[in-house]
């Protein structure tokens, strides 16, 4: 499987979780895909995905357990998308700074 360069992992603004964990992308109203998250931050998260996202584009992210006791659903943008291997795109997705997601109860728990 197909993994993130380290140096680009590395430049971001908040600290990342490397994590192994699954969420669904709403990409339009009919349109769902599965997300192999492979980071997650208060801003937002990355993974990989089988198919190319248009960088700037809105989506829909839920996210489940191990995270949250309840789905949460949120809105990102598209900040990167490259292709990796065959049918295999590594996307970055950011919440916002006024949308960023409280994971203080998680980080309690390790």
């Amino acid at each position: 499987m197909a993994t993130r360069p380290e140096e680009s992992f590395n430049r971001r603004n908040y600290a990342r979780l490397k994590i192994e964990a699954h969420a669904t992308l709403y990409l339009d109203k009919n349109i769902k895909k599965g997300l192999k998250l492979i980071d997650i931050s208060p801003r937002g998260v990355g993974g990989l995905i089988d198919c190319p996202l248009k960088v700037g584009d809105k989506v829909g992210i839920m996210l489940l357990y191990p995270f949250f006791d309840e789905p949460v659903k949120k809105e990102a943008s598209v900040v990167r998308c490259k292709e990796v291997g065959q049918n295999i795109w590594d996307v970055g997705l950011d919440f916002g700074e006024d949308n960023k997601l409280d994971l203080t109860s998680y980080f309690k728990l390790k």
